[in-house]
């Protein structure tokens, strides 16, 4: 009993680090790699230095994926109803989808869209088993892949779609390719982060039969990529020599495939090791700031996007890459910054960070925010 008990802790525990971490990495990335890093990145001795940010892409394909995971384990929690928690997840995601849609001009703020579709999606399949969920993420796998074929339009910044004007391509690409973090095929990462969480995650070691799956997945992702290579044409590759999958931009089905095979091993990795660590006196810190995941999502990209700014020239990026100390003094101090408000906010203003806050109220029958 004790082991099982030390085992749902541990599970728990790897759960919230991952979710920590990849909020923090996802809001970096996104305004300093792929925003800038689409534009291009200028370094003051080199000038114009193309970035391939597509080398970043896999941290917020993970961090949908653990999303989905620790939905999953919400549903598995007997004290609050299963309709209570679709409700509320389908009012989280309208709320995040909302805010994406506000700041739809900024072209990061899309993330924010499909984490806001993810959650609406999701919310649907909770009640299914664990592989019919699985079967939904390889259908919008095969799926992205069969309208791109239809020569389905695909744009990288958001856009309107205009009745009057605009015919049935453009409307499928309004509702599954619009922007750069589409719902095609993103939402299959999270999806299957659901169907993962939905089966059993207990740790058994660095590497679980499940981890198997995960290799076979990512096994599979590189076969689909050579496939498509052979099919369609080589796409660029980086000029420096880094390990597959990183040295190439990938094809959708392909870089789908290969991340959730990265998540469930990052997943059944962390569930041991921090069986192996137990509980020590920042577990609590690493739990309290993962409840405010979305907040820190949040504010991190905004602080971000307003240093992007500070830097914007002539309609050109340049980041402190250019500038590797002034990047890293302002990484280390919007993070700390970031960390002690919203621990400030916890501990004298309300118990939940201001945008879990803001969706618990609105989720709220009562609308009490507390």
């Amino acid at each position: 009993m004790m082991k099982s008990n030390s085992n749902k802790v541990a599970h728990f525990n790897g759960i919230s680090f991952a979710l920590l971490f990849f909020a923090v990495a996802s809001a970096f990335v996104i305004p300093f790699i792929t925003v800038g890093g689409i534009f291009s990145m200028v370094d003051v001795k080199k000038m114009q230095i193309p970035v391939y940010f597509a080398y970043f892409d896999w941290i917020p394909a993970v961090f949908l994926f653990v999303l989905g995971v620790g939905l999953a384990i919400q549903s598995k929690n007997k004290s609050q109803s299963s309709q209570k928690l679709r409700v509320n997840t389908q009012r989280k995601g309208a709320l995040l989808l909302g805010l994406g849609l506000l700041f739809a001009g900024t072209w990061g703020m899309n993330f924010f869209i499909i984490l806001g579709a993810s959650f609406i999606i999701g919310s649907w399949l909770l009640r299914l088993d664990s592989l019919t969920i699985h079967v939904a993420s390889l259908t919008v796998i095969l799926l992205s892949l069969v309208l791109v074929n239809l020569d389905v339009p695909f744009k990288y910044k958001y856009f309107v779609f205009d009745v009057q004007v605009d015919g049935v391509a453009k409307l499928l690409a309004f509702v599954g390719f619009n922007g750069y973090y589409s719902i095609f095929p993103w939402v299959a990462l999270f999806i299957s982060g659901l169907a993962v969480g939905k089966g059993v995650l207990r740790p058994r070691g660095f590497f679980p039969p499940t981890s198997f799956i995960a290799l076979f997945i990512i096994v599979l992702g590189y076969m689909t990529n050579i496939y498509c290579i052979d099919l369609y044409a080589q796409m660029d590759s980086f000029s420096a020599k880094f390990l597959y999958p990183f040295d190439q931009f990938l094809y959708q089905p392909s870089f789908v495939l290969i991340n959730i095979g990265m998540g469930w091993l990052i997943i059944n990795f962390l569930n041991h090791l921090f069986e192996i660590i137990g509980e020590r006196a920042w577990i609590p810190l690493i739990k309290d700031l993962a409840t405010s995941k979305l907040t820190v999502l949040f504010l991190i990209y905004l602080m971000g996007s307003l240093f992007m700014m500070g830097f914007a020239y002539s309609g050109t990026i340049v980041i402190g890459f250019a500038h590797p100390y002034l990047l890293s003094t302002f990484l280390i101090l919007a993070l700390s910054a970031i960390f002690w408000s919203i621990l400030f906010w916890k501990r004298k203003v309300n118990k939940n960070a201001p945008l879990e806050w803001l969706i618990k109220y609105i989720s709220s029958k009562d609308n009490s925010g507390k």
